[in-house]
Parts: C-alpha cells; sequence; structure tokens
C-alpha cells in the first residue's frame, strides 16, 4: 500500500498508475532505486522522502515545483516549474505567469532561478524572460520596462535592479541596458 501525501488528485492518480508495477510485490522486494526513478520521471515532483513502513506501507512524502512561466516547446505551450521540467498546459489557462523565450537548457534556467529568487524581485511584475544564445538573459516587466542583463555575473546586476526600479532618473525609461561591467545605460 501506498500512502502519498504532497499531490493534487490528479497528480496523485498519475502517480498511482506509475506505482501499480509494484502492486503485488512485498515491500521487502521493492528496490528503491526504481521506486525513486518513477515518482522523480512526474515532472512536478521537486524532491521527496520515500519511507517503508513494514509490514506492508510505503509513505511518500513529496514537495511539488512551483509554476514559474509558460514556455511554447516543441509548438506546444507548457508550463515550466521550479526544478526546471516542463508540464502540460491544460486548464491553465486563468494562471498568469510570465513567458520564457529562448532556447535554455534546464541546468541554464535552474542557475538564472536561484539567482532571480535570490533577490526578491515580484514575479507578478513581469511580463516575459528573454534568453540569448550568448548566454544571458533580459526581462521584460508589464508596465514595459526591459532590463538587459549581462552574460556574466547577472546576479550582480540582478541585485541592483529593486534599488535602479526606485531611483526618479529612471522613472521614464523603457530601456536599462546592465551589460557592460560598472556602466548603465539608459533611454530616458
Amino acid at each position: 500500500e501506498f500512502e502519498i501525501s504532497g499531490l493534487s488528485n490528479d497528480d496523485d492518480f498519475k502517480l498511482r498508475s506509475n506505482l501499480k508495477f509494484f502492486k503485488n510485490q512485498s515491500i521487502f522486494l521493492i528496490d528503491k532505486k526504481e521506486l525513486s526513478e518513477l515518482i522523480i520521471k512526474n515532472n512536478i515532483v521537486s524532491n521527496f522522502f520515500v519511507k517503508k513502513i513494514y509490514p506492508n506501507k510505503i509513505e511518500i512524502k513529496i514537495n511539488k515545483a512551483t509554476k514559474v512561466g509558460k514556455i511554447l516547446k516543441d509548438n506546444k505551450l507548457s508550463i515550466i516549474v521550479s526544478n526546471g521540467k516542463l508540464i502540460d498546459y491544460e486548464d491553465q489557462q486563468n494562471l498568469y505567469l510570465p513567458y520564457f523565450y529562448g532556447n535554455f537548457d534546464r541546468k541554464e534556467f535552474l542557475k538564472f532561478f536561484s539567482m532571480f529568487n535570490s533577490v526578491n524581485l515580484d514575479f507578478q511584475k513581469i511580463e516575459s524572460f528573454y534568453f540569448f544564445p550568448s548566454g544571458r538573459w533580459d526581462i521584460k516587466f508589464k508596465e514595459g520596462l526591459i532590463i538587459k542583463l549581462p552574460e556574466k555575473n547577472p546576479s550582480k546586476s540582478l541585485s541592483l535592479i529593486l534599488d535602479l526600479l526606485k531611483e526618479k532618473r529612471f522613472i521614464n525609461s523603457k530601456v536599462l541596458d546592465l551589460r557592460l561591467n560598472n556602466k548603465i545605460i539608459s533611454d530616458g
């Protein structure tokens, strides 16, 4: 018997369907590695804890990844979640999330997402993120401001953004270019 916590009913159902493989096995014979691989296949899973409770129960505690943005990959609109994986967009029409553009891999996304979260910028104020082949990002805010981050050391520039947004001299700017070291280029 599997006792699963931390998932919505739909995600719980999908995981239980995958776990049917273990249905009639003794928990003594269930390989933890195989079980872990089946759990992590569910893209909404951020991390999890598995505990065998003898004689016949396995407890699975799951932390779900949070929905971060929308992305068009392979001509299909998907949701990118905080673990860098994609989930189906189905039934998410009322969900506000910024768009992600560009061809980035999971590692690049996770690095950027970690830096972004460390400076506490409000996702609700952001319209989109753009990733460029050079490895740098732009952030477009809902009010139209575009922040151009440098390829090297974007975390330093990200930490400046909150202060720059408060400065009167940048209120009418549509572009703040932080790509040059120790320089801010503004159109306003």
